[in-house]
């Protein structure tokens, strides 16, 4: 199924970002913070998929948490935020949660030993607490930075390693890091698709014909042994719909 995603959604009611959403998309991957938090949206969310029958998946929120603090309080304050998180699309029968491993925010190559760790100890924690769960959740490659961590598919497979949390393959973020063909040697393992183009300088968010990267053959390999939900992360919705009508012809 194709859905979509955006931070920008998070600044807009989200009744009325339903509204605009559902007349294009039945599978809204909601980016739950700002206006979109989940536990203030969920009632409005469970109206929606009984009314108008909308699939959701969740995108943990991106600013605020890190579940690789070299802070432990912080640390452990991102891990209950989320399994708040899970507790509410459990609640729902949402199927799957995608969350971003830990961030060197401000002290980057310093700690960032020390955030892959950390990362690794949150998982495996998110991973004790969901046991038994129907929830999938899937761990997000990120484009190179001083910040980030897991900018390929060795380094995330190595800190969900052992647990039952599988990843989300993001082709914008990887062809920034030039890290696309390790993920399609492990299309196995991955359990959400983010779908977006850049020109392999910044993570640009473009739709998926413009930028540098050839998603077409991408999207082919992937859907060999790939069967979840491809969700086009979009700047805007005009854009986002822009791109639904060029992965509807790739996928015909």
């Amino acid at each position: 199924m194709i859905g979509i995603s955006s931070p920008s959604f998070s600044l807009v009611a989200f009744d009325e970002m339903l509204e605009k959403i559902r007349k294009e998309f039945g599978l809204w991957e909601i980016v739950a913070e700002l206006e979109h938090d989940l536990p203030v949206i969920e009632e409005g969310a469970e109206y929606a998929m009984e009314s108008y029958d909308m699939k959701f998946q969740i995108h943990a929120p991106i600013a605020d948490l890190n579940i690789g603090s070299p802070s432990e309080r912080m640390r452990k304050h991102s891990i209950d935020e989320l399994l708040l998180l899970i507790e509410i699309c459990e609640r729902l029968s949402i199927p799957l949660i995608t969350i971003h491993p830990g961030t060197a925010v401000a002290y980057g190559d310093e700690v960032k030993g020390r955030v892959i760790e950390a990362t690794k100890d949150s998982i495996r924690t998110i991973a004790h607490e969901t046991e038994g769960m129907g929830l999938k959740i899937a761990l997000e490659n990120m484009p190179p930075g001083s910040w980030s961590t897991c900018t390929d598919v060795g380094a995330l497979l190595s800190v969900v390693e052992g647990t039952s949390i599988g990843i989300c393959f993001d082709t914008g973020h990887a062809h920034v890091a030039g890290s696309v063909d390790g993920f399609l040697h492990e299309r196995e393992r991955i359990l959400n698709v983010h779908l977006h183009n850049n020109d392999g300088k910044s993570d640009l968010h473009l739709p998926l014909a413009d930028g540098t990267m050839d998603l077409r053959p991408i999207v082919g390999a992937l859907s060999r042994k790939y069967h979840g939900n491809y969700i086009i992360e979009a700047s805007n919705l005009r854009e986002g719909i822009e791109s639904k009508r060029i992965l509807e012809g790739w996928l015909e």
